[in-house]
């Protein structure tokens, strides 16, 4: 149980208070200096500009790594690694994939078993762990049976679990898989394998791993002399149904995995998400997951930055992972759950109260590198929930309430100078097309040719998502934390119609 006393609190209003003052001033500053607004706007333009150059030339930089990690015969490196005593012998590697699932039908989860037996790496060697819950007991006992009976010899192990909900744990992913991890350091103790020798995947129950995912985090993993202080980070890829899913939802699937891609290039920033892989010796260490957050996976990585007194980096593997995009019944339930889905990730600010007492504490971490890693998640939690109304909305305040401001000079180029620098940032978007339709899975039968306009012409309805996708749940996941209205753990529904690839 997150224990709350006054800093707590007080940091948890921070974000949330910067964000409504953020978009609150320039409405009433433009009654009386609509000038000084302006010139706001246009510096905060450039700047975005500047940013999404920037975010370009890393997207195509890490697609250039993803095409070139695809060709590597991962599994052959692993095999002629030179002995070096920094290394591990891939050959005593074991890999444990978790599998944490709630209220998913076995049409979910088995194309993500079918996945792992795909895998180039010897199955001999791989463990994998239904985590499942009490509270969706009949449904998970018998996806288990069927699972069972399908995979449950041919792996080395296939285990089991069921969590039952403990007092003071969230009921969310963190909680199953922490228990799920305990039994599973319960069976490698028993067959006497070294800890540091597992490493374990945790995956959400539509993760379907590329066939050289395994043997390209063995040979990571093995080669990384400080590979106990690292998680290691794949890209995720929301394409199992992109198809299907309406344009709206394309958009937003498409965008989390460009910013994965994005990050993933620029590994001194990049924080775990999603499926994601650190050493069973490394969970161990840290007590496994945090119970008490809704977002487990980015909590990992402050967890592990802090208990290693800083010594903790998230290494990124240019390999993909196939997710679903969000798909339920149909349009307008699809639109609620996407927007859940995001109010949810964006919850991720309940990490700022954590962060910022935590670097209060630990003064072995330099001082330097504390201040860098709170102004990056705050940065991030307030661009995310400003930046869009800023570009579309903001900029034409001045003019509408600043009196007199129209007829002055600075009015009348103000709206120009506007669309000029936003018209650059096409730019990026015409580069995010041309990397979505190379990241399309192959066109399912029933699909014209015409489908690819579709995909292309989508990319007009960016504004759109950006303010209702991205500003708006981020604005009331902030204001829920601001009041206290704490957020619990919503599985998201993705309608399962085909399997990548």
């Amino acid at each position: 149980m997150i224990r709350r006393n006054n800093i707590w609190r007080f940091l948890e209003i921070v974000p949330g208070v910067v964000t409504w003052l953020t978009l609150f001033l320039p409405i009433a500053a433009s009654f009386f200096w609509p000038a000084g607004v302006a010139t706001f706007v246009l510096v905060f333009d450039l700047y975005w500009l500047y940013k999404s150059i920037l975010m370009g030339y890393h997207l195509v930089s890490g697609y250039y790594h993803y095409r070139r990690d695809l060709k590597i015969d991962w599994l052959k490196k692993c095999r002629s690694l030179k002995k070096d005593p920094s290394f591990l012998n891939c050959q005593d590697i074991y890999q444990a994939i978790i599998f944490a699932t709630y209220k998913e039908e076995i049409d979910t989860l088995m194309p993500s078993f079918e996945a792992i037996l795909n895998s180039d790496f010897p199955k001999k060697r791989i463990i994998v762990v239904l985590a499942t819950e009490r509270r969706d007991y009949l449904r998970a006992q018998k996806n288990a049976q069927i699972l069972t009976k399908a995979f449950g010899k041919k792996f080395f192990k296939f285990l089991v679990t069921v969590h039952s909900d403990i007092p003071g744990e969230v009921k969310a992913k963190g909680a199953n898989v922490r228990w799920a991890g305990k039994i599973l350091q319960k069976y490698i103790t028993f067959q006497k394998i070294p800890l540091e020798n597992v490493i374990v995947t945790t995956c959400d129950a539509d993760s379907r791993l590329h066939p050289k995912y395994l043997s390209s985090l063995t040979y990571h993993y093995a080669t990384n002399p400080n590979r106990i202080h690292r998680s290691f980070q794949p890209i995720p890829l929301y394409s199992n149904n992109i198809w299907q899913a309406p344009p709206f939802s394309r958009i937003i699937a498409f965008g989390n995995s460009f910013w994965q891609l994005i990050e993933a290039t620029r590994p001194w920033r990049l924080i775990n998400f999603s499926t994601h892989a650190m050493s069973l010796k490394t969970l161990v260490e840290m007590d496994f997951w945090d119970t008490t957050v809704v977002n487990e996976d980015s909590r990992q990585f402050w967890r592990a930055y802090f208990k290693f007194n800083g010594d903790h980096e998230v290494v990124p593997i240019f390999i993909p992972v196939y997710m679903d995009a969000v798909l339920a019944e149909n349009f307008w339930q699809t639109l609620k759950n996407q927007y859940l889905q995001k109010r949810r990730w964006f919850y991720g600010v309940e990490h700022f109260p954590y962060v910022v007492t935590q670097s209060l504490e630990k003064k072995q971490i330099a001082l330097l590198d504390r201040l860098v890693k709170i102004y990056r998640l705050f940065e991030a939690n307030y661009s995310i929930a400003t930046a869009s109304i800023y570009l579309a909305v903001i900029g034409w305040l001045p003019i509408v309430f600043g009196p007199g401001f129209r007829e002055t000079v600075l009015a009348q180029n103000l709206p120009i100078i506007i669309r000029g620098l936003l018209g650059f940032t096409w730019l990026g978007l015409v580069t995010s097309m041309i990397i979505s339709t190379l990241l399309l899975p192959p066109r399912p039968q029933g699909f014209r040719k015409r489908k690819y306009l579709e995909m292309i012409s989508q990319w007009i309805l960016i504004p759109i998502t950006a303010i209702f996708f991205s500003s708006i749940p981020a604005i009331d996941a902030q204001t829920r934390l601001m009041f206290g209205k704490y957020m619990t753990f919503r599985v998201t529904q993705k309608k399962v119609i085909s399997q990548t690839a």
